[in-house]
């Protein structure tokens, strides 16, 4: 059932800088199961990489990437062993992977994994431009800028968002990061902050559909909450779930399960 967004904030665009908070009031609506697949070893992540799948495995030694219909799955080692695997992402040149301190690139077309930033906890990782990256460091609370030649800037500090999390790209040169506090906060490639939005919940997972509709959702729990186009959709996976990650492909949105179980829906 769609939720219509109260708005308790004027509508700024982008370039505007203003603020706002959000809230739900309806019942929610569980979204429909199209496929489902249980993992031989566990995962600890996915992201989209297309129309595919790339799942990265508890085992720290390689990742897998899947079709569109979960039939055909490629199998990717990883040149070095991560000893303890957090997360992945992927641009059109690049696989990157990190561990509790270490965040990892590897090129598609030569597959050698070499360290790119070390003494780092990611938090949150998106694609700037291909092959350069916006880090969210959990330690020091900054975003860095991660050039192609592994140049590393600061991108955003302490004094433009505190606490900053998971990343996503937007249309139009935007970018979303979800704070430690429940805020989404709104910046373009300047690192210039446009908007920002109160969340009445606290969220630790963010994806996008490209179009600029927001995905969020907690680790452990069974809901998911939707931004799109001034409006608000609750959703449920189903009672069976505790999610670990999340992504969204073109017209579906994937979830990893207790670690062991792709399951793709279709979204509303």
């Amino acid at each position: 059932m769609v939720r219509r967004l109260l708005v308790l904030f004027p509508l700024v665009f982008f370039g505007c800088r203003g603020t706002g908070q959000v809230r739900i009031a309806r019942p929610e609506q569980r979204l429909e199961v199209i496929d489902s697949l249980r993992l031989a070893v566990s995962a600890v992540d996915i992201c989209g990489e297309g129309d595919r799948l790339v799942v990265l495995e508890s085992s720290g030694i390689r990742l897998l990437r899947f079709d569109i219909g979960m039939a055909r799955c490629e199998t990717i080692p990883l040149t070095r062993r991560l000893a303890a695997p957090h997360g992945l992402a992927s641009d059109r040149f690049y696989f990157y992977v990190y561990d509790d301190h270490v965040l990892y690139r590897m090129l598609k077309d030569e597959l050698e994994l070499k360290s790119w930033l070390v003494n780092v906890r990611v938090a949150g990782l998106v694609n700037y431009s291909p092959g350069e990256m916006l880090v969210s460091d959990g330690e020091r609370g900054v975003v860095w800028y991660k050039t192609i030649f592994g140049e590393s800037r600061k991108f955003l500090d302490i004094s433009s968002v505190s606490g900053p999390g998971p990343l996503v790209a937007l249309p139009a040169g935007m970018f979303c990061v979800l704070t430690s506090s429940g805020r989404l906060v709104y910046f373009n490639r300047a690192g210039i902050v446009v908007r920002t939005v109160q969340l009445k919940e606290k969220y630790d997972l963010i994806a996008t559909d490209g179009s600029g509709g927001l995905y969020l959702a907690k680790r452990g729990q069974t809901r998911l909450l939707i931004m799109k186009q001034e409006q608000l959709i609750e959703a449920s996976f189903g009672q069976d779930v505790s999610l670990m990650a999340l992504a969204v492909l073109r017209g579906r949105i994937a979830i990893l399960n207790k670690g062991n179980r792709i399951i793709i829906y279709r979204l509303p």
